[in-house]
């Protein structure tokens, strides 16, 4: 197996990992960020095809089906999509890896989601692919939305309990958990990346299991008219456009096509 291909093994194991699963299936609630723009793009997802990419554990489902006039949500880890058949029977859920979305029609959706950072967990060139088969998928005039990790946060590759440190009982089970997956974190270092344009980290997620890209605002914008996308906005996680920011961890992008 080579670097690229083992990294690639490596998040999508810890995705299909049962306490990974648990814990996006009880997510429920949208983010600050995602209901300012949800509200915002109301007139685009009222009656809208939506496509809904890493769907998870179905918390953005709930705002986004009673909503299209058809949706469909995919995931490349079909243990999720088992789940969230279950829990909202009346969408569409298919089994899918954003970087060959070859099962749907080119325009298909006027709408295209990728939620909490999803397309982060690809390596470069496969980020690539995916938001050029976004734009493919899209509809003249529609619209993509995701997150992505922010490079340029204040507290770049410091564990968040490290950020504001408050010396208490949480800050103790804290430091213990770090002390005990040191060990899996300095094996993952290895698998690191960084140049110009982005870094790919090992970071706090999961217990030190994932290989996250990083990127900051003006190189994501790039990325996007790059693949054709114009009117790139982004926003910060409070949900207000910025043209960079150092506060938020994760930044919102918007796109039309």
């Amino acid at each position: 197996m080579n670097e690229q291909s083992e990294i690639v093994s490596i998040n999508r194991k810890t995705y299909a990992n049962a306490k990974v699963l648990d814990y996006y299936d009880g997510l429920t609630e949208l983010f600050p960020a995602e209901k300012g723009l949800f509200e915002h793009l109301s007139s685009k997802i009222e009656k809208a095809r939506i496509l809904d990419i890493g769907v998870g554990g179905g918390r953005t489902t709930q705002y986004l089906l009673p909503r299209a006039s058809a949706y469909t949500g995919i995931d490349y880890v079909p243990e999720f999509i088992v789940r969230v058949k279950k829990k909202y029977p009346t969408g569409t859920f298919i089994v899918g890896d954003a970087r060959d979305l070859g099962e749907f029609n080119d325009e298909a959706f006027d709408f295209v989601l990728f939620s909490y950072n999803g397309i982060d967990v690809v390596l470069h060139e496969d980020r690539i692919r995916i938001l050029n088969e976004m734009n493919r998928v899209l509809k003249k005039g529609g619209m993509i939305m995701f997150s992505s990790h922010n490079r340029d946060y204040r507290h770049f590759r410091k564990p968040y309990w490290l950020t504001e440190p408050k010396f208490n009982l949480s800050f103790v089970k804290n430091l213990l958990s770090y002390v005990f997956f040191l060990p899996r974190h300095l094996r993952m270092r290895k698998h690191e990346v960084f140049n110009d344009e982005y870094g790919i980290v090992n970071d706090q997620d999961h217990r030190f299991s994932l290989l996250v890209y990083y990127i900051n605002v003006s190189r994501q914008i790039k990325q996007l008219e790059d693949t054709g996308m114009s009117d790139v906005k982004a926003y910060n996680m409070k949900g207000d456009q910025v043209i960079a920011d150092k506060d938020s961890f994760w930044i919102y992008y918007l796109a039309t096509k």
